[in-house]
């Protein structure tokens, strides 16, 4: 925030949740929204919406992405007949299977973007981005913005006043002891994954190693009063960790929660517990699970600010009347939208589809009326939605990437130059164009083009603009140049257009062999773009002599693979990822190693300079500053490519014109907000 743990993950994968996949997630009280797998990813970036990850599935939005601080075979349908309270369902299909309730879980295990839809819009924060700009506004705080706080001694303390008037769904104050709870429970218990991102705790340092593991963060956070938090960090924080990062992290109830926390001997102890029922303070409240069916979620009519009118305009601003009247930022320009807070959805049920053209069939035929996909609408049902007349498809630039990324622990991936070559044999181009016919745009950044004020059009590509004949001669030299030997070394034929023969016997500059590795990645049936991208990649290693094989595999099935023993070697997924870029840091600093800490780095990729430039991105006060290190960081992984950054697709969307909706223009489409089920309301 980590697209399509925008593909921060299961889909901010579809991975930050998407990073503040953890934030993204958190449909705040103002539309809060995650972060990540939108457009490409399937992972929720790792972070909320406006944070970086990383949420691990043309039109562009008309607002700034500038981060602003301040001025087939169908799954049974759940039994909809018992009576509901006065209000609409809001019927939404899902094409994956939600793999928890657990909240906490979420955050942290589970970080993918199909848990992030349900149970992002029950969890409240002191800030979240505004809907449509991603500006930072208040939530549950009473600060209009983020206070900047002062040292105190050699800390720096940072205190937040808080609405006094917020209640939880069973009607008890959310108050700032829930707040100190929360962040207690996340340290006592080393929760990782997302978790890293939206409470960056600090670290000291361990004087029986030789390394020096110290992190600045978060010390502690404590509640001076009922309506008062104060957290105290060990240095001034940076972007990533107040603005875009504490200040936007969820909030739990310590009441129904604490319990089960003083129970709990280890987090996986906590994540066990289910969160049905649990009190709710965004605008909709867990209330069923059916694995593999549907869940269903009910109005909170308690939410904080249910009623306000709020409003967003192009410069950025946004403001807020009614219960918490404020105003933020720019409000010059036109407005971009200004509805009235609810939720008016009395439910949503969010009904699980084996594939997206089971969920599209089911749309078209009025089963549900919105489809929440961190890929978008394939272009290829486009036209299936369109013949049904009542529904209207939008177009929006997404906030992610589809990637392939290497085991960077093991042989072959650990070699520097493997992965170089293999980035040099791809031809985004090619495949954009002529494969997957213009449907996709390839792309070199780990910034996407719509989040306009990160973005580094420049950016290093191995072998750019060659021809294929160039790329293999570069590539073979590349890696004789390293020390590979072949037994039969491949070649360029000119007559044939193709390598003949291909490589054969390659092994790494210490005579070790290639043993048969996987390239895992998603079938045709959740998205065939990937599925066909990993068997042009397989082939064009093979020219090479790498021995590798295209697996198609179940989304959820390849997360579990590469979260858990470090027993692969390949993978293809995406990111949604967040407006803040730190997803950078999250995804290939050292101590975010997925084996050893939980976090997000899945490759395990290290290098001591880059932990010193994320260090600094973490720090960075001022946006010059952290635009800067953002573009030094990309260029690094550009060259030495422990991802690969292949493409993405606009976000595609289609909803029943039945709905109305604040707007319908955003970076990353309406799914980045979860489809609004706190704003969405009956078209008049």
């Amino acid at each position: 925030m980590p697209r399509d743990k925008n593909e921060v993950m299961r889909a901010r994968w579809e991975f930050r949740t998407s990073k503040r996949l953890a934030i993204a997630v958190l449909v705040a009280m103002a539309a809060y929204a995650c972060g990540g797998s939108a457009g490409s990813g399937d992972t929720a970036a790792t972070t909320p919406a406006t944070t970086g990850a990383p949420s691990t599935d043309s039109q562009t939005a008309s607002t700034s992405t500038a981060p602003v601080t301040g001025t087939g075979e169908t799954s049974p349908s759940p039994d909809t007949t018992v009576a509901a309270p006065p209000g609409f369902t809001y019927k939404v299909a899902i094409f994956s299977n939600p793999t928890t309730d657990n909240p906490w879980a979420y955050f942290d295990t589970e970080p993918d973007v199909w848990n992030q839809y349900t149970l992002g819009p029950t969890l409240p924060s002191l800030y979240g981005p505004a809907f449509p700009t991603f500006t930072i506004v208040p939530g549950l705080a009473a600060d209009v913005e983020p206070p900047k706080g002062a040292p105190d001694g050699n800390r720096w303390v940072i205190d937040v006043r808080m609405q006094p008037g917020a209640e939880w769904s069973d009607g008890t104050p959310i108050t700032a002891h829930d707040v100190a709870f929360t962040f207690n429970a996340v340290k006592d218990l080393q929760m990782g994954g997302n978790w890293f991102a939206v409470l960056p705790i600090a670290r000291p340092d361990d004087p029986q190693t030789e390394e020096d593991e110290t992190y600045h963060g978060l010390i502690s956070v404590e509640a001076l009063d009922d309506h008062t938090v104060r957290y105290t960090w060990s240095a001034r924080p940076g972007l990533a960790q107040w603005q875009f990062g504490a200040a936007q992290s969820p909030i739990f109830p310590e009441a129904y929660w604490g319990p089960y926390v003083e129970a709990a001997g280890e987090a996986g102890d906590l994540y066990a517990v289910s969160g049905i029922g649990a009190p709710s303070g965004g605008p909709m409240v867990y209330d069923h699970r059916e694995p593999g069916a549907f869940v269903r979620t009910e109005a909170n009519h308690a939410v904080f600010g249910r009623g306000d009118v709020l409003t967003s305009y192009s410069a950025g601003g946004a403001t807020s009347e009614g219960t918490a009247s404020w105003e933020v930022g720019d409000t010059s320009g036109e407005v971009l939208a200004r509805w009235t807070e609810g939720p008016h959805a009395a439910t949503a049920i969010y009904s699980v589809y084996d594939t997206q053209d089971a969920a599209v069939l089911a749309l078209r035929d009025g089963e549900v009326d919105f489809m929440l996909n961190p890929l978008g609408l394939q272009r290829g049902l486009q036209a299936t939605v369109i013949e049904a007349g009542d529904l209207d498809v939008i177009s929006n630039a997404s906030n992610g990437f589809r990637y392939v990324a290497f085991n960077a622990r093991r042989f072959p991936g650990s070699e520097p130059s493997f992965r170089q070559a293999i980035a040099c044999i791809i031809d985004k181009e090619f495949m954009a164009r002529n494969v997957l016919q213009g449907v996709a745009t390839p792309l070199h950044s780990l910034i996407p083009p719509g989040n306009t004020y990160w973005a580094n059009p420049d950016v290093f590509v191995w072998c750019d603009g060659l021809s294929m004949e160039e790329r293999v001669d570069t590539a073979v030299q590349m890696l004789k140049d390293a020390g590979w030997t072949w037994e039969v070394e491949p070649q360029w034929d000119a007559d044939n257009q193709d390598v003949m023969p291909q490589g054969e016997g390659l092994r790494g500059p210490d005579g070790t062999s290639l043993e048969p590795m996987e390239l895992l990645a998603p079938g045709p049936g959740y998205d065939p773009l990937r599925a066909t991208y990993s068997l042009f990649i397989a082939d064009w290693a093979h020219d090479l002599g790498i021995p590798l094989r295209a697996q198609p595999t179940g989304f959820s099935a390849i997360v579990d693979r590469v979260f858990g023993p470090v027993d692969w070697d390949m993978y293809m997924l995406g990111w949604s990822t967040t407006i803040f870029p730190d997803h950078l840091a999250d995804f290939f600093e050292t101590r975010n190693d997925s084996a050893t800490t939980g976090g997000l780095n899945i490759p395990g990729y290290s290098n001591p300079e880059y932990d010193r430039l994320a260090h600094e991105l973490k720090s960075a006060t001022d946006l010059e500053e952290a635009a800067a290190i953002v573009r030094e960081m990309d260029g690094v992984i550009a060259r030495e490519v422990p991802y690969i950054v292949l493409f993405d697709t606009p976000t595609l969307e289609a909803y029943r014109n039945t709905l109305a909706y604040p707007a319908t223009t955003v970076l990353n489409g309406l799914h980045g907000f979860q489809g609004l089920p706190g704003s969405v309301n009956l078209a008049e």
